[in-house]
Order: C-alpha cells, then structure tokens, then sequence
C-alpha cells in the first residue's frame, strides 16, 4: 500500500480526494433526503 501511495502524484491526488468528498457529500444528501422522506410523508 505504501508503495502505491509513493508512485502517485499530486494531481492523482487531488483527482482522489475529489471523488471521495464529492461521494461522501452525494451519500449524506441522499441519507438527508431518506430521513426527510420519512419524517415528513405526503
């Protein structure tokens, strides 16, 4: 793993870091979205 981690650039990186927020982000809208669902049926 530490080998990986050392070939990889900044730019991967950051290309890296990016999807993870930006799923991490997508997965707590969509929770958010559940819960509201939930709490507030039409």
């Amino acid at each position: 793993m530490n080998k990986l981690m050392s070939k990889m650039n900044s730019n991967q990186w950051f290309i890296v870091l990016w999807l993870v927020g930006f799923l991490g982000l997508a997965l707590i809208a969509g929770l958010f979205r559940v819960l509201l669902y939930f709490a507030y049926p039409s």
